[in-house]
């Protein structure tokens, strides 16, 4: 069995990652896909408005609705900050993979060489990388749109209708 590992803040998840889950899903044909959303990532920190982990949680799920072969994973939303390498040693534990695909954009591989235990991660997956220029925009620029009740097109119909049910990333309710 091979796996894809999708991580990321999710920070809202929006449509540019559901078609990147796609384009990874058509193109690499994993036995599954692991979506992940991080909790605490150790390499940045989460804005202010960001969501309880239970919301990104919520909304990583509902994006992932529909997209085969996927599931969407709390492991690094509980205990803290994880790094990509403890991720990647208990998905090899769980599913004991053939190929392990690290899913990740042409800017986290020009930065893989300073991620913690970089040699494990060269060993112990494969990277695949997309660009990002085929992201139609980003978690920031959703963010603020939403703030100001805007940004419905860039986001999944279920995630929009949670966000503006839960008031999150300052939404108004409707």
């Amino acid at each position: 069995m091979t796996l894809a590992l999708y991580g990321g803040s999710f920070n809202p998840p929006h449509n540019g990652h559901v078609m990147l889950a796609r384009n990874a899903l058509e193109a690499l044909r994993p036995g599954k896909l692991i979506w992940m959303p991080s909790g605490n990532p150790p390499h940045k920190a989460l804005p202010d408005s960001t969501p309880s982990v239970a919301h990104r949680l919520a909304l990583s799920r509902l994006a992932a609705e529909g997209l085969p072969d996927t599931e969407v994973s709390d492991f690094e939303l509980i205990g803290g900050a994880r790094y990509t390498i403890d991720t990647v040693m208990m998905l090899r534990e769980r599913y004991k993979p053939d190929t392990l695909w690290l899913l990740m954009g042409s800017d986290m591989r020009d930065s893989l060489g300073g991620w913690y235990r970089a040699d494990d991660l060269r060993r112990f997956t494969e990277p695949y990388t997309f660009s990002r220029e085929i992201c139609p925009v980003s978690s920031t620029e959703v963010r603020a749109l939403l703030a100001q009740g805007l940004g419905r097109e860039n986001v999944p119909p279920a995630v929009w209708e949670y966000i503006r049910r839960e008031e999150l990333y300052g939404c108004p309710k409707p």
